[in-house]
């Protein structure tokens, strides 16, 4: 099997070995599905972990200490096989070490562990990533990516949805290019609190804040009872997406510890916009979670 299982009472959830992905998040009253079902034709994925890099880099390449590293658009671990390192009725830990052909485009000694933690109808995220290296700091970004489906049931459409940003307070919105790079030097405050879902929202790309504080982000409707809460207190980035103009039935909401490079980026990581910085044998802890509804 290449999944394994989380369940109690209020829901079932499967998580891939490949990526440490969730694959499904269902509910075991009602039967309905929360995750976005990866189809192909509009976006294979269900909810990557974005490591070591958020978004893309310009050029999908980056210099550390005078070498050149190329990576792909939200990093390698979505990729990779994780090894099971603990399971608990109701928790599972997976783990992604270095090895030699991580080395090769990201030259850190490291371990990452994803830990599921499921209490009634929460679903708890953990990230715990260690420097193992007893000499040189480590940079690195790691964020989500899960995918919601909506409509969330057969009496409501992808219109009928909103989004509602909690506190109510003025956040920075960074706009994109083409390419998906930022245009830092183009942000601006914004005072909205509720976004309406439609297709012409994205008509521009990813959007995304700068949440500097505890934020919670609540995805629901007027016309049906059903909805999912995504919380977090350490996560100093927001994207939300859906296709465009493509009718995909789902939309992410993903808190990021760290972000894309600008679109005038001088490339180097360890000067990279967002970076994370952690120091020889340390750390590093961030969570979120989601309530389904």
């Amino acid at each position: 099997m290449d999944y394994q299982v989380l369940e109690n009472n209020e829901l079932r959830v499967e998580i891939l070995s490949k990526g440490a992905e969730l694959k499904s998040i269902r509910s075991k009253k009602d039967g309905t599905e929360y995750l976005w079902q990866a189809n192909d034709e509009f976006w294979g994925r269900h909810a990557p972990i974005l490591f070591p890099i958020v978004g893309k880099l310009k050029d999908d390449r980056y210099s550390l200490d005078g070498q050149t590293y190329a990576m792909s658009q939200h990093g390698f671990a979505r990729d990779r096989v994780f090894s099971i390192t603990e399971k608990q009725s109701n928790s599972i830990a997976l783990t992604l070490a270095d090895d030699e052909a991580s080395f090769h485009i990201y030259p850190f000694k490291f371990e990452l562990t994803i830990e599921y933690k499921l209490i009634g109808n929460r679903l708890i995220v953990s990230y715990l990533i260690k420097n193992l290296d007893a000499k040189k700091p480590m940079y690195f970004a790691i964020g989500a990516h899960p995918g919601f489906n909506l409509p969330l049931d057969d009496r409501t459409s992808f219109d009928d949805y909103f989004l509602e940003f909690s506190p109510k307070r003025t956040r920075k919105f960074i706009p994109v290019t083409e390419e998906v790079l930022l245009k830092y030097d183009e942000k601006k405050d914004v005072t909205d609190s509720i976004y309406p879902l439609t297709r012409e929202l994205f008509a521009d790309g990813v959007l995304i804040w700068e949440t500097m504080e505890p934020t919670r982000i609540e995805l629901k409707s007027n016309k049906t009872r059903k909805s999912v809460v995504l919380e977090y207190s350490k996560m100093p980035y927001l994207g939300i997406w859906s296709t465009y103009p493509q009718e995909a039935g789902f939309i992410c909401i993903e808190p990021w510890c760290g972000i894309a490079d600008t679109y005038d980026s001088n490339g180097k990581y360890d000067e990279k916009l967002g970076v994370n910085t952690l120091p020889p044998e340390t750390n590093f802890q961030s969570s979120y979670q989601m309530t389904f509804i």
